[in-house]
This record gives structure tokens, C-alpha cells and sequence, in this order.
């Protein structure tokens, strides 16, 4: 099966090849499949890009890469378990497209293709960039949370040694791996970038009212974001608890999944689907607040598309740890996914809602992060990273 284009001619100048691995595409509204599109749309000037994932949505139309949905089954995701499978068919392809490729760059090592991935290249001598977005997740279910981390140790110590180049979007992420993996080389720390284009701040206060009101909201009332799947480990049990508890606030969410807020019928909720890009900024710039009281994640993308927008974030201790000090922008609470405490998080939450230093959270917020937070030096780096693993093995192969 040929995915590549034909080989040019020595006279040619010949762009290597580059095989995208990752769960789902774009459209599936993911932090990790949205970094991926991002990060890919800037390779592909550089790299024939070929992008496999799995079936359960449009595939992304950006100039210079080739998608090739992979049938799958994902009757999992609805459990709150995103872990596609691919048909038989799909698996049995792989190998071949490995041995057209240059190099691969998978995102996470624990999707059941990225399994078989990583070791098929090793064996077929071709490097692998292996980013890792995720670690261990403290679910409230112990034999859930117990099974990952056995995972971690054993398939993940595995996967992310054997990788050519480990990549870690979280501090936090990198230290746990470290503690138990032995890699080919030191493991990197590169954040996820920011398209500041779209994620940016509203001009003026007015602006922000005035966004309110075509949102069908009080300019006048406090306004709470949450930006995620609607599902246990991102704190939608917890929010509920604290929608209850302050009625006079508005609650404004943004995702999709199981545990929709909409079922809760309560007034000071507002739902919205499909949200994403521009329209999704819209939301972070009217909201003065994002709250986020997620586990096990590495350091959200929607914490860093809020914080451009001029927005701090409210977050677990845990999800904080993930990313840079941003002190009064990233503002992290104590929180334990089996003993949650709603009346802890609204306390923090009415502190940062009466600081007098709210616009100067805001003004802050939006320019550490264009500065700290840019897709193009993140391309950069990982061109520079691709082109030296390409010309090593091309070396050792004359």
C-alpha cells in the first residue's frame, strides 16, 4: 500500500517522510489531536506528511498532508475511555507503511496502534518521536487508576525507552516518567503551542459586555467557564456540586460527552457545542474566570488557550504542576478526585472574582502567554529534531 508520493529523482530536491500517528483527528475536539493539526500544518513544508487515525470523524483538509482514516471501534469513549481500535485490516497495513516512511511521530504511546507502532519501527530501523501528553490519572474508580499506572510502568517505560526521542508537554508529565524509564536519550520538556491570531483578548470591557449579551448573558453577573469533554475525570460531578451552591453565578460550558450539564436543568447553566477556534475565544474572552477542577492530564491546551485570551484559570494543584508559575494568571487549588471539596473551590474562586488586581490578571495572562506559548518556535524545534534523527540514520545506513 502506498501512501507516499513516488520517490523523486536524485536531481530533485526530496522532502523526507513523515508518518503522523495519533488517537483521533481534529475534529474530535481533543487537546491532543488539535496540537497535533497545529504542529503538522507547520511541518508539512518541510516533510511529506501522511497522517493515520482512527475513522470516528472528518478528516482535516490542510494543504501538503494526506489523511488515512483507520475503521476502528470506539464503543469505549462512551464509558469515558477514548481508546479506538483498529480493524485487523488496518494493523496488518502498518508495517508497510513504516517501511515508506522516514520517520514517525506518534502522540502518546498508549493507543493500541501506537503499541504495535513503536516497536515495528524499531525493528524496521526508523526513527520515532514519541510526544507524551498524558501520566498516571488519579480516577475515583482504584482499579482504573491502578490498571493505567501499571500501564505506565510497564508498556510506557517500554514504549517511551525504545523511542528515538521522548518528548513531554508537562514538567510534571517528564519527572513521573523519569522516575522508572531509562531512555535512549534525555527526554525533552516542549509546551504546547498557542495560535495567538485567534486566542487573544478582547479589546476593551465593553467588548466583553457586549459578548455577554449575544451569549444570552447578565454583563452584570460573574461568569464561569469550563472548556472540556463533559465526563468524571474532568471535574463535571464537582461542578455540579458547585452550580448548586451559587446560583447567582453564571456557569457557562463549552465540550461535550456523557455527563452533558444540560440534563441538570438548572437556570444559571449555558451549554454549548461545537465550539472551537474563533468561536470558542469568544467564550474565554467574555468569562472571568476558567475553571478547570480536572486529574491526570499533562497541562491542558484549553488552560493555555484561556490564558492568551486574557483569562486566568482556576485549576487543581495537580494540573498546575503541569505548567509554568503564572501567579494570579494559573491559580491552583488542593484537590483530591475522591474526597472533592466544593466549598473550597468557591472560596478560591469569590477571592480572585473581588481582587482589585483582576485587570492586571487579565493584561498579564495574554502576554506571558504569546510570549512563553508560540506554534512557530515549537515547529522549529521539533524540525530541527526530525531533520538530525533523519540525517543519523541515513548516516549509519551508507
Amino acid at each position: 500500500m502506498n501512501i507516499f508520493p513516488p520517490r523523486k529523482t536524485a536531481t530533485c530536491r526530496e522532502k523526507p517522510r513523515l508518518l503522523l500517528l495519533t488517537h483521533y483527528y481534529p475534529a474530535h475536539r481533543g487537546g491532543v489531536e488539535i496540537v497535533a493539526g497545529q504542529l503538522a500544518a507547520r511541518l508539512a513544508e518541510c516533510y511529506d506528511i501522511h497522517w493515520l487515525a482512527a475513522d470516528c470523524d472528518p478528516v482535516p483538509d490542510i494543504a501538503g498532508i494526506t489523511c488515512t482514516p483507520q475503521r476502528a471501534w470506539n464503543a469505549l469513549e462512551k464509558h469515558g475511555l477514548p481508546w479506538p481500535v483498529w480493524s485487523f485490516r488496518h494493523w496488518w497495513r502498518l508495517r508497510g507503511m513504516i517501511a515508506e516512511s522516514d520517520i514517525l511521530h506518534i502522540h502518546d504511546f498508549i493507543y493500541p496502534a501506537h503499541l504495535l507502532a513503536i516497536p515495528l519501527a524499531k525493528a524496521l530501523g526508523k526513527p520515532v518521536v514519541l510526544t507524551q501528553h498524558i501520566g498516571d490519572i488519579e480516577y475515583s474508580n482504584p482499579l482504573l487508576r491502578n490498571i493505567l499506572k501499571a500501564i505506565n510502568r510497564s508498556f510506557g517505560r517500554w514504549m517511551l525507552g525504545m523511542s528515538s526521542q521522548a518528548v513531554f508537554i508537562s514538567p510534571r508529565v517528564k519527572t513521573g516518567f523519569e522516575a522508572y524509564t531509562k531512555f535512549s536519550r534525555t527526554p525533552l520538556y516542549w509546551p504546547n503551542g498557542v495560535d495567538s491570531r485567534i486566542f487573544k483578548p478582547s479589546p476593551l470591557p465593553a467588548t466583553r459586555s457586549k459578548l455577554r449579551e449575544l451569549h444570552g448573558l447578565d454583563p452584570m453577573k460573574p461568569v464561569l467557564l469550563f472548556v472540556g469533554r463533559f465526563v468524571e475525570r474532568k471535574g463535571l460531578p464537582l461542578l455540579r456540586q458547585m452550580v448548586e451552591m451559587r446560583p447567582d453565578w453564571q456557569w457557562c460550558f463549552a465540550g461535550w460527552g456523557p455527563l452533558d450539564p444540560t440534563a441538570w436543568q438548572e437556570p444559571n447553566v449555558f451549554v454549548w457545542q461545537g465550539r472551537q477556534g474563533a468561536s470558542l475565544a469568544s467564550l474565554y474572552q467574555l468569562a472571568d474566570l476558567l475553571i478547570l477542577p480536572s486529574h491526570g492530564e499533562g497541562f491542558p491546551l484549553v488552560v493555555q488557550e484561556s490564558l492568551a485570551c486574557g483569562t486566568p484559570a482556576i485549576v487543581s494543584e495537580e494540573t498546575a504542576a503541569g505548567g509554568p508559575e503564572f501567579p494570579g494568571c494559573i491559580i491552583p487549588v488542593a484537590h483530591s478526585p475522591q474526597k472533592p471539596d466544593p466549598a473550597h473551590w468557591i472560596s478560591v474562586i469569590e477571592n480572585q472574582l473581588n481582587t482589585d488586581k483582576q485587570a492586571q490578571y487579565r493584561q498579564l495572562s495574554a502576554e506571558k502567554a504569546k510570549q512563553s506559548w508560540c506554534w512557530e518556535n515549537l515547529a522549529t524545534n521539533y524540525k530541527k529534531l526530525f531533520a538530525g534523527l533523519v540525517n543519523r540514520e541515513r548516516t549509519q545506513k551508507r
